[in-house]
């Protein structure tokens, strides 16, 4: 191994900051699921909040495992393709905060906003993934195409919660759409009238949300990258 490789290996910084995610993702599914109903009781988990928190949880604790085992025998563990799929959860966990904030917190009494339940899955948590993202990936490679990607985990669920509200599915919430700005029986699909715009707009401007959140951090990943470059003397990598 280089030199500038070893100096690539984990941190006991980046080891315990999983922790600290895996700590907020898992108090805040937690707490909605016991609201909900109980943890194997709900629908809880059809809501994009709690998967994008759940699969950071998962995949915060495989990394805190893979770089543990680097840190110990000095040795990378952790293929580049689980950076990718770590970007990709970090950009939807990024989603979840702006979405969160721009479009459903307005609708939000005090009491909720300030609890531990939204805190964590909607503050928190993204936030401390966005820092672990952007702060300790340091073999995350940045390509112009990656961007691509972060709407891919949107894109899935939209096209499953669209089945499973075809098929009459109740979420927690009391109807079969998991958001306000799905429900295309009340809103329509290009409604444009009487106060009203209707899914097809909403789901542009959430479109537009998710190619911002993962284009900034891309953008703030790539500056890093580029000083960790002169830190550690990595050879030149185009990014």
């Amino acid at each position: 191994m280089r030199k500038y490789e070893r100096k690539l290996l984990p941190t006991a910084a980046e080891i315990l900051w999983k922790a600290v995610i895996i700590a907020l993702t898992v108090t805040g599914v937690y707490l909605q699921a016991r609201d909900d109903g109980g943890l194997f009781r709900s629908n809880t988990y059809l809501y994009f909040t709690v998967i994008s928190n759940s699969g950071t949880a998962v995949i915060s604790a495989v990394f805190l495992i893979l770089e543990t085992a680097e840190r110990l025998r000095g040795k990378y563990y952790i293929p580049k393709r689980l950076f990718t799929l770590k970007y990709m959860f970090t950009a939807a966990m990024f989603l979840t905060l702006i979405v969160s904030s721009c479009l459903l917190a307005p609708f939000k009494d005090r009491a909720y906003l300030l609890s531990m339940k939204n805190l964590c899955l909607h503050i928190f948590a993204p936030l401390a993934s966005v820092v672990d993202f952007l702060a300790f990936d340091k073999r995350f490679k940045c390509r112009k195409r990656t961007v691509l990607m972060g709407f891919v985990l949107p894109l899935i669920y939209l096209a499953v919660t669209l089945l499973l509200s075809i098929k009459g599915i109740m979420y927690s919430n009391g109807t079969n759409y998991p958001y306000y700005f799905l429900n295309y029986r009340s809103l329509g699909w290009l409604t444009l009238s009487g106060g009203n715009i209707g899914v097809a707009w909403w789901l542009m401007i959430v479109a537009v949300m998710t190619g911002i959140a993962s284009a900034l951090l891309l953008r703030l990943k790539r500056i890093i990258c580029k000083r960790n470059e002169k830190k550690y003397s990595i050879p030149r990598y185009k990014y």
